[in-house]
């Protein structure tokens, strides 16, 4: 039985557009393109400005069976990156998409503390909080705070010590500065 889920896919800035080209051509109706960075691999790296690249995410609703037919010619794409799909039949080798929506620039320390407690990476995505009609305006326009969701894919077993360390941050315990969930991603292939 096909069953719907959502992909997201992470690939090099510019790569983006042939991968949802093969999506489609599987049978995808398309997607959203979000730019982001990846994290650096090591604090080295990360400390001499050389860490983060640039990179694409889609998003797509798809049938589980278009993913299926298109992992393996996208994976040919050979740009650095990785994809999940959440929703669909469960694979044998559990993973979990852990995200964490904080105010603009947290992410490089939450990160910080994932990487100690196992993660090998994540992306990071910018965005922005949503404004209520009580929100602080200036010049009469709501002022709505810059946001980073960081995306961090691992194995369960990695995922509970990565959330357990995240967890103990002051940060998520103040109101309004950060939230974190997980979600089950049930295919995930490294790109690279």
């Amino acid at each position: 039985m096909k069953k719907d889920g959502m992909l997201f896919l992470v690939v090099e800035r510019g790569s983006a557009e042939k991968a949802m080209d093969i999506l489609r051509l599987n049978g995808a109706l398309g997607g959203t393109v979000l730019n982001a960075r990846g994290t650096a691999s090591s604090s080295l790296l990360s400390i001499l400005g050389f860490g983060d690249s640039k990179r694409e995410v889609i998003l797509s609703m798809m049938k589980d069976d278009v993913w299926d037919a298109s992992k393996d010619e996208v994976k040919r794409l050979k740009t650095k990156g990785k994809a999940a799909f959440l929703g669909g039949e469960k694979m044998e080798k559990e993973w979990t998409m852990i995200q964490v929506i904080c105010e603009m620039g947290y992410a490089d320390d939450i990160m910080a503390e994932a990487r100690k407690a196992g993660a090998g990476g994540g992306t990071i995505i910018k965005g922005h909080g949503t404004a209520k009609e009580d929100d602080v305006k200036f010049f009469g326009y709501p002022i709505t705070s810059e946001k980073e969701v960081l995306v961090i894919v691992e194995t369960n077993e990695k995922a509970e010590e990565i959330v357990k360390a995240i967890e103990s941050l002051p940060l998520l315990s103040k109101k309004g500065k950060a939230v974190m969930f997980t979600l089950p991603v049930t295919s995930f292939v490294p790109l690279s």
